[in-house]
């Protein structure tokens, strides 16, 4: 599907089926009833990205390696801690550390020296923003309609929303065409608590999903699917199979499950929207650079 293609319709309220933050990039992560979101995003969520010590490497960031053993492990973010590293970790084992126990026990876990880094944000949550360990922006959604229509199209995969580590899963109904995200990029969604949050980019999919995940099995098939099923021009970051958008905040305030989230529908259509979206992305990662 090609991003002039999307639905122009005004989509009505959405409700927030889940929220699920990931404190450490890699590791599995929460589901939360509510938390407060601020301009780097759910707080506590991507705080942090497993470093070696001995060589500078992060691992599994953005553009690095991946552990198996890592992505094993369950990190829960500690909203009330006096501790260096307000984390728990569960380790593969079902062994829970807490705080300065966390980089001895990854170290063993890892065969190497590791250190957890914390997340700097140097673009105050920008699209792009280096220094933060999210991929590309400071909130990742999904829809169940997107989810839906991948399921549909391929039955015999699991379409669980963990596969895709978003933050929010978004009900607008499983029997829509899907793909919804591309009609609200440009768009505003706004929760009852005052938060705005701004949709900036469709989210292009690479092999994570296809990974074994949270009791999920490892499928190939789904990112193919992916791919299959809705194809969007990324201009320089090139034609990409895309499900879900990365998301801004445009003004800070608390979500919970449950809560209605209204839409302000973007003015230009959605191929317009996205043109201009990557525009500024480019724009702003060759600032970044400089």
């Amino acid at each position: 599907m090609r991003a002039d293609e999307a639905v122009r319709q005004n989509p009505g309220p959405m409700g927030v089926l889940a929220l699920l933050r990931y404190p450490v990039k890699a590791m599995l992560g929460e589901s939360l009833d509510a938390v407060e979101v601020g301009p780097s995003g759910l707080r506590g969520d991507r705080g942090w990205v497993v470093v070696d010590t001995g060589t500078g490497q992060r691992i599994a960031n953005k553009r690095g390696p991946t552990d198996p053993r890592l992505r094993a492990c369950r990190a829960e973010f500690l909203e009330v801690s006096d501790e260096r590293l307000p984390l728990r970790v569960t380790l593969p084992d079902g062994r829970a550390v807490v705080g300065d126990e966390i980089e001895p026990a990854l170290s063993d876990l890892l065969e190497r020296p590791v250190a957890l880094e914390p997340h700097r944000d140097r673009g105050e949550g920008r699209l792009g923003a280096t220094g933060a360990h999210h991929d590309l922006a400071p909130l990742h959604l999904i829809t169940t309609s997107t989810l839906g229509r991948l399921r549909r199209a391929a039955p015999s995969s699991e379409w669980g929303v963990h596969r895709f580590r978003a933050n929010l899963l978004l009900d607008d109904g499983e029997e829509r065409d899907g793909f919804a995200e591309d009609a609200l990029v440009g768009g505003t969604l706004r929760a009852p608590s005052g938060l705005e949050i701004k949709v900036e980019i469709p989210t292009p999919r690479c092999v994570v999903p296809t990974r074994a995940h949270d009791g999920l099995p490892a499928d190939p098939a789904i990112l193919r699917t992916i791919v299959a099923e809705h194809r969007i021009d990324l201009g320089a970051f090139g034609n990409q199979g895309c499900a879900g958008a990365y998301a801004t905040i445009s003004r800070s305030g608390r979500l919970a499950t449950g809560d209605r989230v209204e839409v302000q529908a973007p003015a230009m259509p959605p191929a317009r929207s996205i043109r201009d979206a990557v525009a500024q992305l480019e724009a702003d990662l060759v600032d970044t650079r400089q």
